[in-house]
């Protein structure tokens, strides 16, 4: 379950690369790539293996202007969808 309190990181495998308002994400072990938008690219960018999902949150939360309460579900439901792809591990 994915909580403010888990501290989430990226697969191994993964790299990624801003271009523009997208992200570019390979996976190299599968051999896929993929294209995220800007805020999809950035929390991919804070999931890092230290910070804590509510510390990702308030990082957003001063970056975008939206609602922080929609914010956080939003952000969940993203890494649930990143740990289900095997994007990102620790959940």
């Amino acid at each position: 379950m994915i909580d403010d309190r888990a501290v989430l990181e990226r697969a191994a495998d993964v790299r990624f690369r801003a271009v523009d308002d997208e992200t570019v994400v390979i996976r190299q072990e599968a051999a896929e790539a993929l294209v995220l938008n800007e805020v999809a690219g950035r929390i991919l960018e804070l999931v890092d293996g230290r910070r804590t999902v509510g510390e990702i949150i308030d990082r957003l939360f001063e970056e975008f202007d939206a609602p922080r309460d929609a914010l956080a579900e939003d952000v969940c439901a993203y890494l649930r969808e990143l740990v289900a792809a095997g994007l990102v591990l620790g959940a």
